[in-house]
């Protein structure tokens, strides 16, 4: 997040290169080779269902009474890892199996041929045309049909990262891969990143059919189980570099893979069906992004001549809805008998923001692996700064701000501020201001939404709407189709 004037003119392409040096550059790299419209939640929006099904909390993971599969895999240790991948895939065929012919009818789905596990600290295996030796991965083999996975190193840290549903999602994604050959959604001239979100999209429509509880082996909630599955999307994304969505490693944005998902999971596997390059152009996040000259000023510091420049940037983009800019002050003050929110507070009476920048600067602080760690990147935290001058617009039409559709018109607004600071704003519309954002800006705006702790989708007293597939799908609905719908589709 830079402004515009410090951006060479040259523009770069982003990279699939990996989030982290162990699970997420093997996922990256893995799902593509070999083979390695905006959905909205049916119905209109709800703070209480997820695309039809009620919100709920509860248990995720394997069932008690889950069976144990037997389906033959060479090579394993017969260890928990190889028992959790083995009872993924047998769930992931069952559900196919039932609901291929009804998405593709006239077809059937047949399981994968082969299944592969492997040490990638081991002796290698020569496996798709490569020797396994040091390939943290899990990948699909055309040619073979086959899919492997690591379950030395992978494997083991999906699970205790994110938990058993991570593994189950990867491995939901790899047989993506292969619907598609079997239902001849993809061809050898589509372009990786189709392919990857047609795999996205399937893995959504296999969670909908958890999530109903009709899987005789996993349970997921819907809500904080999707956010984590959902957070393992965002987790295995591309990173920054200089790559776009034409490039053959592009797999998409944490934004572009959530996306993918929700049509999967709100719509199902017709809708997977019906992905192809227009459709991704029109949507993806992987823009040729202008780059700063200087690499250490991608980021904007959080600091007073910053947030100077943010502020210009919401006053312009807002101007024309008529509202009164609110002024924006540091140090949380107090609003009557309404309790500061941090790391930002809007005070209605005094049209004022109010702001805590150590909290702030913590926020903006690069994303760590320290399990201490605060910081989702500069985007995020004036994000925060960003929601509360959303609330000042609804004051100024009279919306109410205290109730959890405000938390999702405040999403959207912020989304749609995103989506005038890139360069080549979706829907083509003309970019805003000086201020210009990069694809991982908007990642930063998905990570923080999919946490526990952010503004972003929250009202003015800073209740955040408890399910996070809403709050993602109404940035996202901002960012792609602008101010507009968070009024309509979020009114009171």
């Amino acid at each position: 997040m830079v402004p515009v004037s410090t951006r060479s003119r040259r523009r770069k392409r982003i990279l699939a290169t990996a989030v982290s040096a162990l699970a997420c550059a093997a996922l990256i790299g893995g799902c593509s080779r070999p083979i390695s419209g905006t959905p909205t939640t049916l119905g209109g929006y709800s703070t209480t269902e997820v695309a039809g099904l009620p919100a709920t909390n509860g248990p995720s993971g394997p069932k008690e009474d889950a069976p144990s599969s037997s389906l033959p895999v060479e090579g394993t240790d017969n260890g928990a890892m190889d028992k959790l991948a083995r009872d993924a895939v047998a769930d992931i065929d069952e559900f196919w199996t039932k609901t291929f012919p009804k998405a593709f009818p006239g077809k059937r789905f047949e399981p994968v041929k082969r299944l592969v596990s492997y040490d990638s600290g081991g002796p290698g295996l020569q496996l798709c045309g490569q020797n396994t030796a040091g390939v943290v991965n899990a990948f699909y083999c055309p040619p073979e049909d086959s899919i492997a996975w690591d379950r030395g190193t992978l494997l083991p840290e999906l699970n205790n990262s994110f938990g058993p549903m991570a593994v189950v999602t990867v491995l939901a994604h790899e047989i993506g891969h292969a619907v598609q050959h079997r239902a001849s959604t993809a061809t050898s001239n589509d372009q990786v990143i189709v392919l990857e979100q047609q795999a996205d999209c399937f893995t959504g429509a296999y969670f909908r059919h958890v999530a109903e509880g009709s899987s005789k082996y996993f349970q997921v909630s819907t809500g904080q189980g999707l956010n984590e599955v959902m957070g393992v999307l965002n987790f295995i994304r591309d990173a920054p570099g200089d790559a776009d969505f034409r490039d053959g490693n592009a797999h998409g944005s944490a934004f572009d893979r959530v996306t993918a998902f929700q049509f999967g999971f709100s719509e199902g596997p017709q809708r997977c069906a019906k992905m192809d390059f227009n459709d991704v152009q029109r949507r993806t996040t992987l823009f040729q992004a202008w780059k700063p000259i200087q690499k250490e000023n991608a980021n904007l510091p959080v600091d007073q001549q910053s947030l100077d420049a943010v502020e210009k940037s919401l006053r312009t983009v807002f101007r024309d809805t008529g509202a009164e800019p609110p002024k924006i002050v540091a140090g949380l003050k107090p609003c009557g008998s309404q309790e500061a929110t941090s790391p930002a507070s809007y005070c209605p009476s005094t049209n004022t923001i109010s702001l805590d920048m150590a909290a702030l600067q913590k926020i903006g602080q690069p994303p760590s692996k320290n399990a201490d760690s605060t910081g989702y990147g500069d985007f995020a935290a004036y994000a925060q700064v960003a929601s509360r001058y959303a609330l000042s617009v609804q004051k100024a039409t009279g919306l109410p701000l205290d109730d959890e559709a405000a938390g999702l018109r405040t999403a959207c607004m912020v989304g749609s501020w995103s989506g005038l600071l890139v360069e080549d704003p979706f829907g083509q519309r003309n970019p805003v201001g000086s201020l210009r954002i990069a694809p991982d800006d908007i990642d930063e705006g998905v990570s923080a939404l999919l946490g526990e702790d952010s503004l972003i989708a929250a009202n003015v007293n800073g209740d955040q709407v408890p399910v996070g597939f809403a709050r993602v799908e109404a940035f996202r609905v901002g960012v792609q189709e602008g101010f507009a719908p968070c009024s309509t589709k979020y009114g009171a």
